[in-house]
């Protein structure tokens, strides 16, 4: 009895002193002088001030001013920045160009290629409102969009974008109660808390085989992947997508110059595919990603290496394409 008296009062005593050492769920920061640094995510808009107005006022982003150019040959004036939020006001940028040519079709969540990005909230069904208003829309198709604790929406180009609560990564006591709080919130339709703690979380890729695409990046960023394998069909993958009969599989890997909980690559795998493939450079929609390196010679060897193709060179930045045909950019600080 004395024992197990002994064992319950330690139980709280524990997960206090968990709390009091472990970080709080907003000190999500940089990590200077990486090798890599996940940079920015490269759009091409008909309208990049529309685009730009809209993730400012749906996603609290803010428009900034950038170190390397991520213009892809073109006059650094030609581009909006736009710094996301959180990470301490040094997480990743949007870099919107002006398109140069149609949109070759609507976008889906099965395309090949950058296919969607994310971000986490405390307040879905508020943010939903948020992209509506602002020009978005919403592609899930639950009955009641007001209790769900994701969805899949678009931006007013068309560009899809997931939203969801908080997940508890890294694991602690405070990333976990901000989770249950968000979720009950949710689902029971309570007030939203009174900040709402918008983070950009991943850049989504959609490969025909995502373990060797995960592999690839693995290898370049010299790092492994986290969280567990996904593996999603059914009714609620279905609904959130807004396409029905789908099955995918994938995994999150952590890209480069973040601590623990910082963005990733969600790497993924349907059962089946749309007809478009990965953007080009002077297609309209989500292009390509950027990142900046210490050396930009031994990181273009490296990434040549692993299975990359070197496109082209401009000053101090190489555009190269993954093994799937996806585009690079990488800048040397």
């Amino acid at each position: 009895m004395k024992k197990l008296l002994i064992v319950l009062l330690s139980v709280p005593f524990l997960i206090t002193f968990w709390w009091i050492l472990t970080p709080s769920p907003h000190e999500y920061k940089r990590i200077p002088n990486s090798d890599f640094s996940f940079e920015t995510v490269i759009f091409r808009s008909p309208d990049p001030k529309r685009l730009s107005h809209f993730y400012k006022n749906a996603f609290q982003a803010m428009e900034t001013t950038s170190a390397f150019s991520w213009t892809l040959g073109g006059p650094p004036s030609s581009a909006i920045t736009l710094r996301t939020p959180e990470y301490q006001n040094e997480g990743p940028l949007f870099t919107i160009l002006k398109a140069k040519k149609p949109n070759l079709g609507i976008s889906a969540a099965n395309d090949l290629g950058y296919a969607h990005i994310c971000f986490e909230t405390d307040n879905v069904p508020g943010l939903i409102q948020t992209i509506q208003k602002n020009g978005g829309r919403i592609d899930s198709s639950f009955k009641d969009l007001q209790k769900v604790p994701a969805i899949y929406g678009r931006d007013p180009d068309g560009n899809i974008i997931e939203i969801h609560i908080p997940f508890p990564t890294p694991l602690n006591p405070s990333t976990i109660f901000r989770s249950l709080n968000s979720f009950i919130r949710t689902y029971f339709k309570l007030n939203p808390p009174k900040m709402d703690k918008i983070r950009f979380l991943h850049m989504n890729i959609n490969a025909k085989d995502w373990s060797k695409t995960l592999s690839f990046y693995s290898k370049i960023f010299e790092t492994s992947s986290t969280g567990f394998e996904r593996d999603y069909k059914g009714d609620f993958i279905e609904n959130l997508t807004g396409i029905q009969g789908i099955e995918i599989k994938g995994r999150h890997l952590p890209l480069p110059g973040y601590d623990d909980g910082g963005p990733t690559f969600e790497i993924f795998t349907y059962n089946r595919f749309s007809e478009r493939g990965p953007l080009d450079s002077s297609d309209t929609g989500r292009i390509a990603v950027g990142f900046s390196v210490l050396d930009l010679r031994s990181s273009v060897n490296k990434i040549l290496k692993k299975g990359g193709i070197l496109l082209e060179e401009h000053a101090n930045t190489a555009i190269l394409k993954d093994p799937e045909g996806n585009l690079l950019l990488v800048s040397q600080r």
